[in-house]
């Protein structure tokens, strides 16, 4: 009499246990895969947000150093809705506080980023891009007018002042980038 334990495996029985252990190979290896793919959406995605960050930061401690002109008749802020042009002392780097610099913040005319670009006033360089935003594809740019009755305007007359607030949208072939960037500017107003 045979015992019924040593007969082993048919081969129908060994056919269904490498089926089987070739779905769960095939069930962890793309759960895996899905995790590598989250994983590195998820690291671009973090460094798109400190990119952006690092930007807004940048150009809001500009800002916050802009500056009216020491010598009337100079330019000290010039605007229209896409570009903003000015004059800053900035108190972190790359914009330090021992010169002025004269700033601009635009949109690539190829449609890849909104740049910041600094130049120390006096010298005679080339701007160089100090700060940018790749994933916006567009700027637009209002300044608060100051007086009795200020007013949102993308347009700015008066160069030789810097205006009392600004609000910078960030714009995606899409629609809007975040929420606008909008400040008060401490030297906002002629004296």
């Amino acid at each position: 009499m045979r015992s019924r334990w040593k007969r082993g495996f048919t081969l129908l029985e060994l056919l269904v246990a490498i089926v089987l252990a070739g779905i769960v190979a095939l069930l962890v290896y793309g759960t895996a895969s899905a995790g590598r793919d989250t994983e590195v959406r998820l690291r671009e995605r973090r460094r798109a947000l400190q990119a952006a960050q690092a930007f807004r930061s940048t150009v809001a401690d500009a800002l916050r150093n802009a500056r009216p002109t020491r010598i009337y008749g100079d330019t000290a802020f010039w605007m229209d809705g896409q570009r903003v042009s000015f004059v800053t002392a900035g108190s972190m780097p790359p914009l330090t506080p021992d010169a002025d610099w004269e700033v601009g913040i635009a949109a690539r005319p190829d449609g890849r980023g909104v740049e910041m670009t600094a130049k120390p006033v006096g010298i005679a360089l080339p701007p160089r891009v100090v700060a940018q935003y790749p994933e916006a594809t567009g700027l637009r740019i209002r300044v608060l007018t100051f007086g009795p009755s200020p007013v949102w305007t993308d347009r700015w007359a008066f160069t030789s002042y810097v205006p009392a607030a600004i609000e910078l949208t960030y714009l995606r072939h899409d629609g809007l980038l975040g929420a606008p960037l909008r400040l008060a500017l401490p030297l906002g107003s002629p004296q």
